[in-house]
Order: structure tokens, then sequence, then C-alpha cells
């Protein structure tokens, strides 16, 4: 994704490697500390401006009838932080658990993001 990217197609990539190095770190933590990758759902947030003028009105518009308040999106995590998770790693997809052993949670993949990620950083992530 060096050039010619599109803004959705940047936003899913970064969906995924933060979902990827979760994973990684849930693997890796011998801590107390959990991971929860929550997903609430269509928000109304997020910079539209490098959107086409035309592109910008629509999703207002669709975010404006279909979209849910920022306030209500991040409700849930105050039970994630009341009541922790048993285990290291919990996903949730608009309020439903999500398997983790799907394929785009793959812990072989989440340990390579990992490497490449630690390279680029000259250090140990965590």
């Amino acid at each position: 994704m060096t050039r010619g990217y599109r803004v959705t197609t940047a936003q899913l990539q970064a969906g995924r490697a933060t979902d990827l190095l979760g994973v990684a770190y849930a693997d890796r933590s011998l801590g107390k500390a959990r991971y929860v990758l929550h997903h609430p759902g269509f928000t109304r947030s997020g910079d539209r401006s490098p959107l086409s003028p035309p592109m910008r009105l629509l999703l207002a518009a669709i975010a404006g009838v279909a979209a849910q308040p920022v306030a209500k999106a991040i409700h849930p995590v105050h039970g994630f932080l009341d009541s922790p998770p048993a285990h290291p790693l919990t996903a949730v997809d608009r309020g439903k658990a999500v398997d983790l052993s799907l394929k785009s949670l793959d812990p072989a993949n989440a340990r390579r993001l990992l490497a490449v990620t630690e390279e680029l950083l000259g250090r140990r992530a965590w």
C-alpha cells in the first residue's frame, strides 16, 4: 500500500493490523493486562476530509440515519474496565463474541506482523 491506496482500504488494513497486534500482545503478555478488540459498528466519528465532496455528503447522510453516537459506541468499554475479561484476548463485534480461531486472528500471522513492527521500531514492542 505504498501508492494508489484508497481511504477505505487503508482503514481496513489498519483494522486488520490492530487485530493481529492484539493477538500478538495476548500471546506474549504474562501480566494481568487484557486486550479487547471492540468493534462497535458504524459510529458517527472520523475524519471525512480525505474523501471527495460527494462522498463526504453521502457518508454524512448515511451516518445521520444509521450511525450511532460515540457515547453509545464506547459504552461497552466501561464493562471491560469494571470487569476485565478472564482471558488475555477478547474480541467483540457489535456486542457479540468473536471466535478467536478465525483466520483473520491467526497467531502465526500475528507473530510475523509483530516481528516486522519491532524491526521497524528498532526495539521490542512490549
